[in-house]
Order: structure tokens, then C-alpha cells, then sequence
């Protein structure tokens, strides 16, 4: 899909206006920090593990789909399902597995010092769902 980049950017762009408007318009308590140094901060995280997740983790992801699709690999493959329903199970079962992944996160120790960095955010705001170490981007 070659306006991938741009729709995901469209949507998060979207949303994230949306809840910061909310935010300064409700307010659910003061913040203990300023929100343009917690902003600059939290959403300087989300450039640089996009520039890395980006960079070194899409390209091998999307490699490897090419060559399964290709060499006809993979249960969706082998029950010949048609691509909508084929779609369908991939994004069920993707989900199913970041559930399980973040789950993972939250249980083993080694993991949880990554992810910590998303929850050791002091005042929770718009930033704070998207600020996480590259290791755990998408958990």
C-alpha cells in the first residue's frame, strides 16, 4: 500500500488533535509539569522510535511478508480463504498478539524495564499513550 506513512499519519494526526483539544477545553486535573516541556519531550520519543521502527523493523517485517506471500508460507495461505476474509483473521489474530505482547510486558521483569517508560509518565495527557521505548513500540 503505498499511502501506508501518509494514512497512519493522517489518522494519529487526527486523533491526537482531537484529544489535545479536549484536553486544554476539559481539563481533568493540573498538570505537575508544563505541558510544552512535557509535550516537547514525550513527542520527541514518538519522532525518534518512528524514525527507528520505521527504518529497521518495517522494512525487515515487510521483506519477509513478500517472500512468505510469495513462496505461498503461512496458515491463511494453505485454507485458501478469500482476502477479505483472509484480511480479516490476520487483523483479529495481529491484535490478539499485541494484546498478548503487552500482557508479556507488564509480566516479565526484563520486559517491564522497557515499558515502564510509558508508564512512568508523571501526568497522563495525549502524549503519554504514545510514549514508548522502541523496544516495546506497539505493545
Amino acid at each position: 500500500m503505498p499511502n501506508e506513512p501518509l494514512v497512519r499519519l493522517t489518522g494519529f494526526l487526527s486523533t491526537f488533535i482531537l484529544l489535545a483539544l479536549w484536553e486544554v477545553l476539559a481539563p481533568c486535573r493540573p498538570l505537575t509539569t508544563s505541558k510544552t516541556q512535557r509535550w516537547f519531550s514525550n513527542l520527541s520519543i514518538v519522532f525518534l522510535n518512528t524514525l527507528v521502527v520505521r527504518l529497521l523493523f518495517s522494512t525487515q517485517a515487510v521483506g519477509w511478508a513478500v517472500i512468505a506471500d510469495q513462496k505461498g508460507w503461512g496458515v491463511l495461505h494453505l485454507l485458501g480463504w478469500s482476502g477479505g476474509m483472509a484480511g480479516t483473521t490476520a487483523v483479529v489474530i495481529l491484535d490478539l498478539a499485541l494484546y498478548l505482547q503487552h500482557v508479556m510486558f507488564h509480566a516479565v521483569p526484563l520486559l517491564w524495564r522497557f515499558h515502564m517508560m510509558h508508564h512512568a509518565d508523571l501526568d497522563v495527557d495525549v502524549t503519554t499513550g504514545a510514549r514508548f521505548h522502541p523496544v516495546d513500540k506497539g505493545s
